[in-house]
């Protein structure tokens, strides 16, 4: 990976340097003002180590012990004295949690946080951290809903609006009329669900209430019940395979297809899901899920990065050292270890306000594993290209992509 500072996969940072140089002094006349950063700056990181994403947590992790070591690696290369230093906290995936680890981190003069990583996280400590004035950069909240501009809050991956208008298309092109939604009662499936909904709707579909059920649940047995029920009353009126349902998810999609593979009529209709489950290593393992979710041809979305030389890299030495295929979450969350550092090596401040107005536009010029790392005017990530993933022969398969340049769905 990236020990070598001359390999072409710090050329964006090193331009970005250059051009952020100019910028800064232009705008404060001289850099020798800025003060002087400590041997070591440090900033936090709110993780999802445990609950039910502490699959994905694992992956975050890894993904920045990696751009932490890279990024001090090239400090050292350009003979620069200081090092970063990031702070994990686990979130336990839970709202609760990672407001109190979010204190933790301020108690200990850190304001500057990578996270929380869900929507129902992030939005439960947002106006602490406005109020606190502390900068978060999350990587894998996509809800539309905190999509808010000049906000302390960035997000290096796009909102949902995209996701749920894409895949309302994607269920439409697969002559789908009606659809039973199942979805977490939260900040991230109540977001994505209404997005879905709005655009299903609009082109002539049909959206049940469908079942919103406790991101706490464990158990399913009553929900599938009632999804059968509904997808019974649907098939009086309509064939099978215009039916369709989504399953908008953490990891305890696992249990919903556990149960759900005792109903045979559950077997019959076409289910779709969103990115919070692609590449969940679990819904494989589980041989029963594994199999219903082929016999059913499910289908979710992922944001897609660009794939570099520098992304495969990463892909693989992530891949070695967690024995499997990381998300594509954690690629954005390397890549915001390099823009916040990056942004701190430019204002030559540890001070948050200082970093909040430097990393738009490092992001405008930086070119990161994920490609293109543009901010919207929201503060979240600009680029909103999907693939669609599938599960066959027992693992994870690309089966298709959405270009967002042409709007246009390939399979």
């Amino acid at each position: 990976m990236k020990n070598n500072p001359k390999k072409t996969s710090m050329i964006s940072a090193i331009v970005a340097v250059a051009i952020l140089v100019a910028f800064f002094a232009y705008n404060q006349g001289t850099t020798d003002t800025l003060q002087n950063l400590p041997d070591t700056v440090s900033i936090g990181a709110l993780l999802p180590l445990t609950g039910d994403r502490s699959i994905r947590g694992e992956d975050y992790k890894m993904a920045i012990h990696i751009a932490e070591k890279d990024f001090n690696n090239y400090l050292q290369s350009q003979e620069i004295d200081w090092n970063l230093d990031i702070i994990i906290e686990d979130s336990a995936t839970s709202p609760v949690s990672a407001l109190e680890k979010l204190t933790t981190l301020k108690a200990k003069n850190i304001d500057v946080v990578i996270g929380p990583q869900s929507s129902a996280e992030l939005r439960n400590v947002m106006s602490y951290a406005q109020y606190n004035d502390m900068l978060l950069v999350s990587s894998g909240s996509t809800t539309p809903t905190l999509a808010i501009p000049d906000d302390n809050v960035y997000r290096l991956i796009p909102d949902d609006s995209t996701q749920g208008r894409v895949l309302a298309r994607l269920v439409h092109d697969e002559k789908i009329s009606v659809v039973v939604p199942i979805w977490r009662g939260d900040a991230y499936g109540d977001g994505l669900k209404d997005v879905f909904t709005k655009e299903f709707v609009k082109l002539g579909g049909i959206v049940d209430d469908g079942i919103r059920y406790n991101p706490d649940m464990v158990e399913f047995s009553t929900s599938t019940s009632i999804l059968a029920k509904k997808i019974q009353q649907y098939s009086d009126n309509y064939v099978f395979h215009k039916i369709a349902i989504l399953d908008i998810s953490f990891t305890e999609a696992v249990q919903i297809m556990q149960s759900a593979s005792q109903y045979e009529i559950l077997d019959k209709v076409r289910w779709f899901g969103a990115s919070a489950i692609v590449k969940d290593h679990q819904l494989v393992q589980d041989k029963i899920s594994q199999k219903f979710s082929e016999d059913v041809n499910f289908v979710a979305m992922q944001f897609a990065p660009t794939k570099s030389a520098e992304y495969e890299q990463l892909q693989a030495q992530m891949e070695s050292n967690l024995g499997r295929i990381p998300n594509a979450y954690a690629f954005s969350t390397y890549d915001s270890v390099w823009i916040i550092g990056l942004a701190i090596l430019q204002s030559q401040s540890s001070d948050m306000h200082a970093i909040k107005e430097a990393v738009p536009i490092i992001a405008a010029t930086h070119i990161g594993v994920i490609g293109s790392t543009k901010l919207n005017l929201a503060g979240d990530l600009d680029n909103s290209n999907y693939e669609l993933w599938s599960i066959k022969d027992s693992e994870w398969t690309m089966v298709g992509k959405y270009d967002s340049s042409t709007d246009s769905i390939v399979k």
